[in-house]
This record gives C-alpha cells, structure tokens and sequence, in this order.
C-alpha cells in the first residue's frame, strides 16, 4: 500500500543472516535497517508492519524506514502482532510434562494472548485415561481450547484448519514436539525439515532455525503460522512474583478474599488460595512455586540493582600518561561547585539578613 511520501507497507514476514524480509503488495523484499531505527534501540519483531523506503522493484530490496505501533509482542520467541499460541505438546516421545506446560501456558498469559493446547502423537496413548487426564485438568478445570492431534489421522487436523483461519498463530512447544511434522500435514508443500528424536536424552533435535511467518493455505492469504525455533529458557526471571501470581487463572476465584492484596498463596494467614487449595490440582500449585521462586530472585535483583552505591569510580584518560582510576561520589555527596554555589548563594540573597550574605568563594 503506497504512501503519501512514496513509502510502502509491509508486514515482517522473516530476518535471517541480518536481513528482513518484508512482503508488501505480493512481493518479498530484502530489507536492511535505517540507521536512525538502531540508534532509536527499536528492534523490528517478525510480524511487525513496517515502512519502506528505497524500493528497488528490480533486485526487489528496500530499507525499513518506521515500525509501525504493534497490538501487542512476545519475547520468547520475538513476535509481534499475535492473535493466539498453539502450544504443541506430545503425548510421548518425549513424554508429556506438567511443568514444562504450565511454563508455556505462563509465558503467554503474561503476554496476554490466547493459548490453545494440541497434544500431538495422540495415537500413542496407551489408554484413553492418558486423554482424559489432560482435558480434565486444561480443559475443563482451567477453561483451555484443548484438542488431541496425529499425523497419521488427517481428520485430526481439521481442527486446526477451522482454528487458524484468517489469524496470526504461532506454534510453540518443545523440540521434538512435533511442530514441524503437523505443518508438514497440514500443507505438504512446506516441506519443513522434520528432526529425529534423540535416543540418549529423549528430546527432539532442533530443526527450525529462525522465526518465519508462513502462509499456511494458498487460498487463504490472511491466515499466518509462525513456525519457531523450540524454547530453550522457560524461566520466570523476567516478572514480580504479584504478575506471576495473577497468571494462574484458578488463583482469581479465591484471591479476592485473600486477607492481604499482596498475597502470594505460599504460607500467609487468611489466605483464601490456601483455604480452598483442594480445588487446585498439585502439578499446577507446584509448577507456581517453582516459577514464584524464579521470580523472587529477580525481584531482589531488581530491588538490589536500584539501590546505588555511595559511591563508585571511574577512569580518568590522561594522554601520554596511564589512565587513573578516582573516586566518585553520589550526587548528594558532592561538594558543590564554585559555580553552583555562587548560584545558590544568588538565589538566596532578599531571603537572608546581610550578615549571612558574606562567601570567600572568591578568596583564592
């Protein structure tokens, strides 16, 4: 779409080796960055919807002159623009883990978007208890989209298909998960590279290497999926433990009651949470100890960080000479200046008797 100013909009559809790659009008360019963008510590997020400038319809490359105001972002990994996450999880090979899927489910309620579970390789369930389990627990008690997939039955997939038309997803999930395989399914002419799972530490290979937002259906333009490297940091390091605390959904029933608004639902008295604990299943309350605990240490990181030092030092260039390493004080400990406080003096004359406006500021 052109501009009053010859720029072009375009969506962020991939960066790789230090470019963007950038759709606009049905063409791909290859896009570097303005130089006033880096400086202004913008980081364009793949998704974004951005301004061109220096078009070249030939060799179709082009420069990101602006980012455009974004709806929202993830930073794990770095996207913009999201209507909702399918977080891919298999039933085995590796096997299911509570935990690790609370720490994704976590991860996206903090971004505010919506989280829909697809629990892949579901025809290796040894009974339908292994089923049953995961809907009762995401989907029934805690109110999650929750649907069961495999490769090997297509008409698991139609699921999918009704679930990410015309939307912006994103898959997320373990390596090994499966997530590739299930695109693969879904549009075989992808041809995503597929890994192996390793025998020896029974976890996936990674195989995607970079962020891409790909075009799912050719006959259905508008309708996004992110494929996406798998996680490699889920920690809780990054949030206070009161936006963690409000991230676990079965918490907002109880918590109002709470006797104290800065409850935390470990070991406070009156505490609503802990009095209606046997509503709230153990793997989940576990995982939000595991993560409270991550997000304690990053509080005090934050609390120890802000409390500056009295005093610090830096090193003083001389030429021809080694540098010398002085004392600076904090602000508050600084002995005024000359000028500063003839300044101050100044602005105190009218406001003192005479025999106070006496300095030798200036005997030297």
């Amino acid at each position: 779409m052109s501009t009053e100013q010859n720029l072009i909009t375009g969506r962020l559809r991939k960066y790789h080796s230090n470019f963007y790659y950038v759709e606009a009008d049905g063409v791909e360019y290859e896009c570097a960055l303005r130089g006033l963008i880096k400086k202004e510590g913008t980081e364009p997020l793949v998704g974004d919807f951005v301004e061109l400038d220096s078009v070249q319809p030939q060799s179709k490359t082009a420069r990101i002159h602006r980012v455009l105001p974004r709806k929202n972002t993830i930073s794990r990994p770095k996207l913009a623009n999201v209507d909702q996450v399918f977080v891919v999880y298999s039933l085995k090979e590796p096997d299911f883990d509570p935990n690790q899927m609370d720490r994704y489910l976590t991860h996206i309620e903090l971004a505010g978007l919506r989280s829909i579970l697809c629990i892949s390789k579901a025809d290796l369930a040894a009974t339908n208890e292994d089923l049953a389990s995961i809907q009762t627990l995401y989907g029934d008690q805690l109110g999650y989209t929750v649907f069961f997939s495999s490769v090997r039955n297509p008409k698991s997939l139609e699921t999918i298909r009704q679930l990410v038309k015309d939307k912006i997803s994103v898959l997320a999930g373990p390596s090994g998960s499966g997530k590739s395989s299930l695109l693969n399914a879904l549009n075989p002419t992808l041809q995503l590279r597929v890994g192996e799972i390793s025998e020896k530490i029974a976890r996936g290979q990674h195989t995607t290497r970079h962020v891409e937002l790909l075009t799912l259906f050719a006959d259905q333009p508008e309708t996004l999926i992110a494929d996406t490297p798998g996680f490699s940091n889920l920690k809780l390091n990054y949030v206070l433990p009161e936006r963690l605390r409000d991230a676990f959904r079965e918490f907002a029933p109880y918590q109002s009651a709470c006797a104290f608004s800065d409850c935390l639902h470990v070991d406070e008295e009156g505490c609503s949470v802990l009095a209606h604990r046997a509503n709230i299943a153990d793997s989940r309350y576990q995982s939000y100890l595991n993560m409270l605990a991550e997000a304690r240490q990053y509080k005090e990181t934050v609390n120890s960080s802000s409390q500056k030092a009295e005093f610090g030092y830096k090193q003083l260039d001389r030429k021809g000479k080694d540098g010398l390493r002085i004392l600076r004080l904090k602000e508050k400990n600084r002995d005024a200046s000359r000028r500063v406080a003839r300044q101050q003096v100044s602005q105190m004359e009218g406001e003192l008797p005479e025999d106070l406006l006496t300095s030798d500021l200036d005997a030297d």
